[in-house]
């Protein structure tokens, strides 16, 4: 078992390689096969570029309102 805890990772600001707008990062975790987990905050109207996670991904919306899409797929709302 692998617990991560919010205050043992620092932030970093997001590069403009991956993001429009300002983004803060904190390292999470990584699972086997490549899924990981890290914690994302977006400055409003920040989004990041089109890129792929080769293990899958998990978004969990904490607050705020955004949009997603897999590249070809339909669009959701996150509210």
């Amino acid at each position: 078992m692998e617990i991560a805890k919010g205050h043992e990772h620092p932030y970093q600001e997001g590069d403009a390689a991956r993001f429009t707008g300002r983004v803060w990062l904190s390292q999470g975790l990584s699972a086997p096969g490549g899924t990981g987990m890290s914690v994302v905050h977006f400055s409003a109207g920040a989004r990041t570029h089109w890129h792929t996670h080769p293990g899958g991904q998990l978004l969990y919306g904490v607050s705020g309102h955004g949009r997603v899409r897999s590249r070809g797929g339909q669009g959701h709302v996150l509210v």
